[in-house]
């Protein structure tokens, strides 16, 4: 293998050190002007990416800064829907005070307190019970009507005594 710096290699003919660009005046201008014009584009290009990127990342921050907007909003209005509710309370609570209602009861609805022939006592006993009726739902797989209406009446009757 020749290894010779003249040579090409897969032909007969020798490298030319010959370089039209040198000298001529026109070409080398041109070629100059072409250069240029490669680096201007490469430079508007990247411009333009840089350019796009910083709208994107301005818009991304628009966005943000409108949502924060709109959160305080509703978080301002969450406020004084919460101080609204807290002042019906405060409202519902001092109209439910038995002095409130007694006063109501007199003035507005010109209620009057019983006479003492009016008043009546129930004795009502001291042992406090609960009956389930559970019964009932035993009985419902077997039984017909009369039998269900029957089984109520037992279960009514057994609860008074």
């Amino acid at each position: 293998m020749i290894k010779d710096k003249q040579y090409i290699h897969g032909t007969a003919a020798r490298k030319l050190e010959y370089d039209v660009y040198k000298e001529n005046k026109v070409l080398k201008t041109k070629k100059k002007q072409r250069n240029n014009n490669k680096i201007k584009v490469k430079y508007v290009l990247v411009l333009l990416f840089i350019s796009l990127v910083s709208c994107f990342v301005t818009y991304r921050y628009v966005q943000i800064t409108e949502l924060n907007y709109v959160i305080n909003q509703q978080v301002s209005e969450y406020n004084e829907i919460k101080d609204e509710n807290k002042s019906i309370e405060l409202d519902i609570k001092s109209s439910v005070d038995l002095n409130n209602v007694k006063l109501v009861a007199k003035e507005k609805l010109g209620m009057q307190e019983p006479d003492r022939h009016q008043i009546t006592y129930i004795n009502i006993p001291r042992d406090d019970s609960t009956v389930v009726l559970d019964d009932a739902n035993q009985n419902k797989e077997d039984s017909g009507m009369l039998n269900e209406l029957m089984g109520k009446i037992k279960n009514i009757v057994s609860f008074m005594h």
